[in-house]
């Protein structure tokens, strides 16, 4: 078994890695943050028919950001995040909580009602758990921070059945197993079932990708092993842009860059850069491939997708303004 802290994503990202937050300007920014004001709207209100109506959107729809992440995902983490602000031993009175216990009784045989059930109790453990280093955690923080997301885990087995047509419970159940620990055996074929039923979700590989990756007990031989099965359950032309999309997610996880490991396979990660900018030209997408170019030694792209960034510098794809700003004179000299 892998010794894993604990791996979480949030986006790509991320289901959260430690890079700083997206600028307030980002239109990505804006769209995630807008799914998670309107989820606490309407949970403070119970509109439960409201959350149900947005959540079938979603799933219906396939509908994503401007960066291409799906909206589904972000409804889920929006109800994670709401309860993650408070410490609330199990057993105790947990008004929040019990809204979600109302909206279940409500749609008992809704998915999204028991997937929004798991999703708090996740964000009720990583109220405990933090984001810290597991050697910063007390003993009894741990503890609740287990027992929550035991209790997660839990609920989602029980309530497969019913919840497994929504990609949603392979990101929740894959987001617990991870946070357990579980043997890296369980957790590939619980990926391959997910991928199978939800090849378009891309969350699920990001999950066994950050499970493998160096800073959480892994290899950058095990990550580029996990990308390339997942690779397998989608059509070919999808490939590169999966690929590019995994080491993106990935990119917090390294004690380094990825590419200084030269297990990246860039040229096909470059493909899928170009893939993944012909459906979303945003500049959330720009700034952090461009980053990605920089770092795998490519002036000539890094150059190219730098001259197409049309917004300031994201804080979340550089990390760092004297980052951004040796990259962009390094693309600019001459070879």
């Amino acid at each position: 078994m892998l010794c894993l802290s604990i791996a979480l994503v949030t986006l790509p990202c991320a289901v959260g890695t430690a890079h700083a937050g997206p600028s307030i300007s980002s239109p990505e920014y804006a769209e995630r943050n807008g799914i998670q004001l309107q989820v606490e709207a309407l949970l403070g209100d119970e509109d439960f028919a409201g959350l149900e109506a947005l959540a079938n959107r979603y799933r219906r729809s396939g509908e994503a950001t401007t960066s291409g992440t799906l909206k589904l995902t972000h409804f889920y983490e929006a109800l994670s995040n709401l309860y993650e602000a408070d410490q609330i031993s199990l057993g105790q009175d947990d008004p929040m909580r019990d809204r979600i216990t109302r909206w279940v009784k409500k749609y008992p045989r809704s998915p999204t009602s028991h997937l929004a059930m798991a999703a708090t109790m996740l964000g009720r453990g990583m109220a405990y758990r933090g984001y810290g280093y597991s050697s910063s955690i007390s003993a009894e923080d741990a503890a609740h921070f287990h027992a929550y997301t035991e209790a997660a885990s839990n609920y989602l087995a029980e309530h497969k059945k019913k919840c497994a047509s929504d990609a949603g419970w392979y990101e929740l159940a894959l987001s617990a197993a991870v946070r357990l620990n579980w043997e890296a055996t369980d957790l590939v074929a619980l990926v391959d079932e997910g991928m199978a039923k939800h090849p378009g979700d891309t969350m699920i590989p990001f999950m066994a990708a950050q499970y493998f990756a160096p800073k959480w007990g892994g290899s950058p031989y095990a990550v580029e092993s996990m990308a390339r099965r997942a690779l397998e359950a989608v059509p070919e032309h999808d490939r590169p842009a999966l690929y590019a999309r995994i080491y993106w997610s990935t990119a917090g996880s390294y004690y380094s860059s990825p590419f200084a490991e030269k297990q990246v396979d860039w040229p096909l990660m470059s493909q899928g850069i170009d893939d993944v900018l012909a459906r979303y030209p945003s500049d959330w997408n720009l700034q952090n491939f461009a980053h990605f170019a920089c770092q795998a030694g490519d002036k000539a792209k890094t150059r190219s997708l730098m001259d197409r960034i049309t917004l300031p510098m994201e804080l979340h794809a550089w990390w760092d303004a004297d980052v951004y700003e040796h990259c962009r004179q390094w693309s600019r000299e001459a070879s």
